[in-house]
């Protein structure tokens, strides 16, 4: 028999999340340093544009990302 304490593994689910917290962490980081940044050399005003811009970037891949998941719903469903 086997370990009664012993889970099953899901790599593919754990794999996937792995890389959304990845890619969410990367974005974050980028967001903070990269406004902190612009703050400390540019002011207020620019940290604030390019909050701006970032926020656009970011809805850009949500976008993305809801299409390519309706695609995949649609694809499952056939």
């Amino acid at each position: 028999m086997g370990d009664p304490l012993r889970r099953p593994t899901d790599r593919r689910r754990h794999a996937a999340i792995t890389e959304r917290n990845l890619i969410l962490g990367g974005f974050g980081l980028a967001l903070l340093v990269g406004g902190l940044l612009i703050w400390r050399f540019w002011g207020v005003g620019a940290a604030a544009l390019g909050m701006v811009c970032m926020g656009g970037i970011l809805s850009l891949f949500a976008l993305l990302w809801l299409v390519l998941k309706l695609m995949e719903i649609a694809g499952r469903s056939r």
